[in-house]
């Protein structure tokens, strides 16, 4: 393990720049892994298993509530069958259980394509690390990356917002006022052909993107700027074109916003 920053206080804790350690402070480590395993028929074909997941050791907040925020990073990471299980435990199973699934899955195919052991050379890689903020709601990036032997890989990077008070997951529906679906459609697409060309060109990337799935996903960061909603490979763009975000500010989407939630 391996201390990656210290913040100064929770209702900072994206204010990465504070390397001074004080009694009470927020402190974040990184719980690091790599799992190597290769497989049986031959020495040139394996599997690699990397994690690097933040999580804190302690909070401002005090220990029950590092506890709760703790056991809701286990669950973005690894899914909510984890519930409960503390972080260097869930690592080692979800580690175990993909080395397990390469024995069976390359281990049963390897002979009818063993003149070709590189395409038995599987990674997967998953990170999670504390991102920006805006006042007590703090984004979390879980990214993940799966290499199975193809032309590419695939990946993901998940947004997560918790409540640094109550070390609650807060979720899309919960930021805003009923019937925000529509208009921030438009907003999220608005951004979109900031980004990417205007949909009058025919020869814009935007064009080329899929309307129908610029909506709110429930896939969004928090930020002193306003949110941003991610779109991952496939779903409104090719997979050249990566995770697509869409950052709306906070002046638009105020009319949408539940006051309460969000502070503005």
């Amino acid at each position: 393990m391996r201390t990656s920053r210290l913040l100064a206080a929770a209702s900072i804790l994206v204010a990465i720049s504070i390397v001074s350690c004080k009694r009470g402070e927020t402190v974040i480590r990184t719980y690091d892994s790599e799992v190597e395993h290769v497989l049986e028929q031959s020495d040139s074909a394996g599997v690699t298993v990397s994690q690097g997941v933040e999580y804190l050791e302690t909070f401002e907040g005090g220990k029950a509530l590092c506890a709760r925020i703790n056991n809701l990073i286990v669950r973005f990471c690894y899914g909510d069958e984890y519930d409960g299980v503390d972080l260097a435990q869930a690592s080692k199973d979800y580690a175990d259980r993909l080395v397990e699934d390469y024995k069976k899955d390359a281990g049963e195919t390897y002979e009818a394509d063993e003149d070709s052991p590189w395409i038995f050379n599987w990674a997967y890689t998953v990170t999670g690390s504390f991102a920006e903020s805006y006042g007590d709601l703090q984004t979390y990036m879980v990214y993940s990356e799966n290499y199975l032997g193809g032309a590419h890989g695939m990946q993901s990077l998940i947004p997560h917002v918790i409540n640094l008070k109550t070390g609650e997951e807060v979720e899309e529906d919960m930021m805003f006022i009923d019937g925000y679906e529509e208009p921030v459609s438009e907003l999220i697409k608005a951004a979109l052909q900031k980004d990417w060309g205007s949909p009058d060109d025919p020869g814009s990337t935007y064009c080329m993107m899929e309307e129908d799935g610029m909506v709110p996903n429930g896939y969004f960061g928090v930020s002193e700027d306003g949110i941003t909603w991610y779109f991952q490979p496939y779903v409104i763009a090719s997979y050249a074109q990566g995770v697509v975000e869409a950052k709306v500010p906070w002046n638009e989407l105020r009319p949408y916003l539940d006051r309460e939630v969000v502070k503005l």
